[in-house]
């Protein structure tokens, strides 16, 4: 059997989603194949025992009028709800937890970090603009803020939010607001005064919110698309070029079908892209090969608080890798956002895993949650053992920014652009958070649109064309 569509979506995470909102918004009719029999890839909620946890991103952070704008047409709005206004932080520095500052005036005035570190900063407009090609994180945070940043403040943030090695991690692309400030205004000093003082730099005010019901929400809600067709538990066995578009074969567990789409959008992990576009464009795929992803793990824990011995009033701490601890963070979600948990207890989702503990998911889950447990039990005071505990584990977690990633996935792009209707959207091409999937979702359903435009219009002429040779 055969199917035409305009537009064809393999895979049916938050990145296909979206990207089906925004061509719906231009009048477009689209299908997404997905794999397995659910929409949404990596985020899903589950609720366990009055616990709300959710099994990848658990909030969206944006500073974007386009994301804005999004979840106020999508209908997402109404189940918006906003990060409690906890501003509280930790970071683990020589086995006792103390406050991370809010802004650099408290950095400056902070016992977290050493005179000789506060008066770098000071600095920091001065330093001279010398950087190699591919600098790392690591590099470029110790040529412009110094050791003591690097340890306490972006190492921690590299390693558990974004799974990636510091040392390994291409700077360009982890830290992509802070190196173009250099870029653009030789010192991350001047570019920060810049964004505050000069007309047109300003972003909108930086929020942060879930969905009542958790993260799956999100997704839910744009399943929900009318101008999309859904096909869960397909099989995608493989993708030819033809004249005027692709060929795309799947099958279900009852039968095999094809698919005759223009415009085709790839929102699967690299390595199963690449396993597709093999037969038919090798040099892509050898290129997509290359994208590494980290093991992920997330252990959640409810406890009791009458069984707490000591008050956690903040939203969690991270662990800097010099500290060698079996973990890489613990968010207090139950502090963040409300319902997340029954009335008087806590929730804690614990990280596990990332470039800089890329074995961790050997081990068994017993193993998890005892070495879990242990951490939290040491550096927050309590005895008590959890009452609800759930794991979620991520063989292919987060897409690693290491080594030449900058320009591998400049490559990529390259290669995209020239193979005719052919468009990628995923997590490992400019950025892993859900407002990075939304704007890129919104720039790729663009080139769509105007393929699509420039198509029809060709299509038109040639008709033309036709009719006054016949005519005449």
């Amino acid at each position: 059997m055969i199917k035409h569509t305009d537009v064809l979506i393999i895979g049916g995470g938050i990145s296909g989603l979206a990207s089906a909102w925004w061509l719906a918004q231009k009048g477009i009719r689209l299908t997404i194949l997905e794999r397995s029999y659910r929409t949404g890839g990596l985020i899903d909620t589950t609720q366990q025992d009055g616990y709300v946890t959710d099994h990848a991103a658990s909030m969206v952070l944006n500073f974007n009028a386009q994301v804005t704008k999004f979840i106020t047409r999508s209908g997402l709005q109404d189940y918006r709800v906003n990060r409690n206004k906890i501003s509280k932080r930790y970071v683990l520095k020589n086995g006792q937890l103390q406050q991370i500052p809010e802004n650099i005036r408290g950095i400056l005035f902070s016992d977290l970090f050493s005179l000789k570190t506060r008066l770098k900063l000071m600095s920091e407009p001065f330093r001279s603009h010398t950087k190699t090609e591919h600098e790392t994180v690591a590099e470029f945070i110790r040529r412009r803020l110094g050791q003591e940043i690097l340890d306490l403040a972006i190492d921690p943030y590299v390693s558990a939010v974004l799974a990636c090695d510091p040392e390994k991690a291409c700077a360009r692309s982890t830290l992509p607001r802070l190196t173009s400030l250099e870029r653009n205004f030789g010192s991350l000093t001047a570019g920060i005064i810049a964004k505050k003082l000069l007309p047109g730099k300003k972003g909108l005010p930086q929020e942060a919110f879930s969905f009542s019901g958790g993260m799956k929400t999100l997704t839910e809600t744009l399943s929900q698309n009318p101008l999309t067709d859904i096909h869960t538990g397909q099989q995608v066995l493989a993708v030819e070029p033809t004249k005027s578009g692709w060929r795309v074969t799947c099958k279900t567990s009852h039968k095999e079908y094809q698919y005759l789409t223009k415009q085709l959008i790839f929102s699967t992990p690299a390595n199963i892209t690449a396993s597709l576009l093999k037969p038919v464009k090798t040099e892509l795929a050898e290129l997509l090969n290359q994208i590494e992803y980290a093991p992920i793990a997330q252990i959640h824990m409810g406890f009791d608080k009458s069984g707490l011995n000591k008050s956690l009033d903040g939203n969690g701490f991270l662990i800097p890798s010099r500290e060698n601890i079996d973990m890489r963070g613990s968010l207090w979600m139950s502090n963040l956002v409300n319902h997340r948990a029954p009335e008087n207890k806590l929730l804690t989702s614990n990280f596990v895993g990332g470039g800089c503990q890329i074995d961790a998911l050997k081990k068994s889950d017993d193993v998890l949650i005892d070495q879990t447990l242990a951490t939290l039990q040491k550096f927050t005071g309590f005895r008590q053992t959890p009452e609800m505990v759930r794991i979620n584990r991520h063989q292919q977690g987060l897409p690693l920014y290491h080594g030449k990633y900058f320009k591998l996935t400049k490559a990529i792009e390259s290669q995209a652009r020239q193979s005719n209707g052919l468009h990628f959207v995923a997590n490992y091409l400019n950025g892993i958070s859900i407002r990075d999937r939304i704007i890129q979702a919104n720039s790729v359903s663009d080139h769509v649109y105007s393929s699509l435009r420039q198509h029809s219009q060709q299509s038109k002429a040639a008709v033309s064309i036709n009719h006054q040779r016949v005519t005449s």
